[in-house]
């Protein structure tokens, strides 16, 4: 669903809209290449990853958050699927008490239907999110898997993942989407992004 680029879109937003100073932490210890994606990708956009070598993810998390007493915000890229794995869920608790995050955020590909439905639903129940980043929302799919998404977690989709480069990342406005879903275009994001 491209949840390690979603993150360092998301810190790139944080620090370009907001001015916050984001921290990541490379924390998805399943996918091989996902630690040295999520590194690439944040020395390529200026922006701060701490990398730990060890497969033990609690190590990974308090080292990390250790290290990122400069930062307003800390994103931990951790591992995900679209099927349930008690290893998975196990792993993701332990990165949450130790985190105690004050968000929680599912990353959905918004050209996916069923799948992201019945994989958010769980995630939700294990973990309870606080929101939804849609991604690859450039497509023809128009968002629909959106609307479901929404229904079975009850909880906001926050943000939207527009296109590959790291700018195409942009806050939810719920009355641009349906109109997108309706087929009549989105032309308030297109002025804003003429504007800026």
């Amino acid at each position: 669903s491209g949840k390690t680029t979603t993150a360092i879109k998301l810190a790139g937003f944080l620090k370009k809209r907001w001015q916050k100073t984001p921290f990541l932490i490379a924390a998805d210890l399943q996918r091989p290449a996902a630690v040295k994606q999520l590194q690439v990708l944040g020395e390529k956009n200026r922006l701060t990853v701490f990398v730990e070598k060890t497969k033990d993810i609690q190590v990974v998390v308090k080292k990390g958050l250790a290290e990122s007493a400069a930062a307003d915000v800390i994103i931990i890229d951790t591992a995900g699927r679209l099927h349930m794995d008690e290893k998975l869920m196990e792993e993701l608790k332990q990165v949450a008490d130790i985190s105690s995050p004050h968000e929680i955020l599912y990353v959905a590909d918004g050209m996916t239907g069923q799948d992201a439905v019945n994989s958010s639903s769980a995630f939700n129940k294990a973990l309870e999110l606080s929101g939804i980043i849609l991604t690859k929302m450039d497509g023809d799919s128009r968002g629909g898997a959106a609307l479901s998404i929404r229904e079975v977690t009850g909880k906001p989709i926050k943000f939207m993942g527009t296109g590959e480069g790291i700018t195409d990342f942009e806050l939810f406005h719920p009355d641009r989407l349906a109109q997108r879903i309706l087929g009549m275009g989105d032309v308030i994001s297109l002025v804003e992004k003429a504007q800026d």
